[in-house]
């Protein structure tokens, strides 16, 4: 585990500001959602810290800067400056009304170092993002917040809100990268956004095929209850590439096909935690994880696409096989999974508004995300790409569930390794660190048998 800030920090607002389109014709419409960025795994906020340090390029005023870019960006973007509305069948639509983009400008009492490496989100560190209140109905929420900060040392922090129902976490990475392009003085977005939601609407045709990508494990009713603790809290592990390839050579031979380095994390995380709960053996156990489907699709959808296309795969298995077969039992589970997420299953599942998988039922089960390839460490705001990227969950109690995973580039270098943030009472984490060392250390000493 990684350093933690090291000190709390007051934020003053300097202005707070709606901005909206630059242009005064902004479309007025209303505009269709698809059933994918209604499924009840994206109805949540979707929240980042983007990290710059002070340098000869950084920019003289950044949020003056960043709030003029947002009102070019936002004539690309317009459905950002509307409003979610609830139909009466209880599906959301944006309305655009060009009423423009909550913008937060303010100023930090202390230097970037306070913030350490985000691996542990202090009750200040809320202070980065303006945030509505849980309760607000979806009419009074924006569907995107933007916070500048400014810290002493020169350095600025841009937190970023956005209603995961209007685009997913690679379509947030595209409007921030737009955003940059446009401070960095471009006429237009090098990759235009298509808002075409209609491309995903349900076919005219009765599904009978609709196929579950889960697997079929037959195991007693859940009886387990998870420990009592009061809080969870942030924690990360970086796992080193050197590392993970020794792993990687000792579990390929009785693998399927070649093995991903998400599928081995994954496994890793899936037999570790499995351990540390002592869940009864007779008992199965899930890893959930989104998978990006827009190449899926036949024909795939177009580059620019900015809905949502996730749809969260759910490996299933015995907790007597996850913590006692080797981890290619556990990789070749998880490939076959991702593999069953089909063209076919995918358009099933749109056609029927079918989401089977409720991946918050337990918290025996793990949520995986990987943010390695959404984009985000290429957004340059004129002074290169932010130099740590950290998300920001808090539940309503401010406490996250302690089953979630997200996969971040190494801080150092990006192919230097693999970031885990992970959110856990930090007695659970201790016993989850020694599991994993345990497990990855048959494969790094030379002439183990597995």
């Amino acid at each position: 585990m990684e350093k933690s800030g090291l000190a709390e920090f007051k934020v003053e607002i300097v202005e707070s500001c709606l901005v909206q389109p630059c242009l005064p014709d902004s479309p007025r419409s209303t505009l269709y959602l698809s059933n994918l960025d209604n499924q009840p795994l994206v109805r949540m906020a979707f929240n980042t810290l983007l990290v710059y340090e002070a340098c000869e390029n950084v920019l003289p005023h950044p949020a003056k800067t960043i709030r003029e870019a947002l009102s070019k960006v936002l004539v690309y973007y317009y459905p950002l400056a509307g409003r979610l509305r609830k139909k009466e069948d209880g599906k959301l639509q944006v309305e655009c009304t060009g009423e423009g983009v909550l913008f937060v400008e303010a100023m930090v009492d202390n230097s970037l170092s306070v913030l350490g490496d985000l691996d542990q989100l202090k009750p200040s560190f809320k202070q980065l993002l303006f945030r509505f209140p849980f309760d607000n109905a979806l009419e009074d929420v924006h569907p995107m917040v933007l916070q500048v900060n400014h810290f002493t040392c020169g350095g600025f922090v841009v937190a970023v809100s956005f209603n995961h129902c209007v685009c997913d976490g690679r379509g947030v990475s595209h409007f921030l990268k737009s955003l940059g392009e446009m401070v960095r003085g471009h006429v237009k977005p090098s990759l235009e956004p298509i808002w075409d939601r209609e491309l995903l609407k349900p076919r005219n045709i009765l599904v009978h095929d609709l196929v579950s990508n889960e697997e079929k494990i037959e195991c007693k009713p859940h009886s387990w209850t998870p420990p009592v603790y009061k809080e969870s809290i942030q924690m990360s592990l970086i796992l080193d590439f050197e590392t993970l390839k020794y792993v990687k050579d000792g579990i390929m031979p009785k693998c399927f096909d070649i093995c991903t380095t998400f599928e081995i994390v994954a496994a890793l995380i899936w037999q570790a935690r499995t351990k540390v709960l002592e869940i009864p053996h007779t008992e199965s156990v899930s890893i959930s994880f989104a998978v990006d489907v827009r190449r899926s699709f036949s024909p795939p959808l177009p580059n620019g696409y900015n809905g949502n296309c996730i749809v969260a795969a759910c490996a299933k298995a015995i907790v007597q096989d996850v913590i006692t077969q080797p981890l290619s039992y556990l990789v070749n589970i998880i490939k076959k999974t991702k593999m069953s997420l089909t063209n076919k299953y995918i358009r099933s599942i749109i056609d029927t508004d079918q989401f089977p998988l409720d991946v918050h039922s337990n918290q025996a089960n793990i949520i995986l995300t990987d943010w390695r390839w959404l984009g985000f460490s290429d957004v340059d705001f004129g002074s290169g790409s932010p130099v740590n990227i950290c998300p920001m969950h808090w539940n309503e109690n401010g406490i996250n569930a302690s089953n979630g995973f997200i996969f971040l580039h190494s801080p150092e270098r990006k192919d230097n390794g693999i970031k885990v943030i992970m959110w856990m009472p930090s007695q659970e984490f201790n016993l989850f660190e020694i599991e994993i060392e345990s497990i990855i250390r048959k494969y790094v000493i030379k002439g183990s048998k597995f």
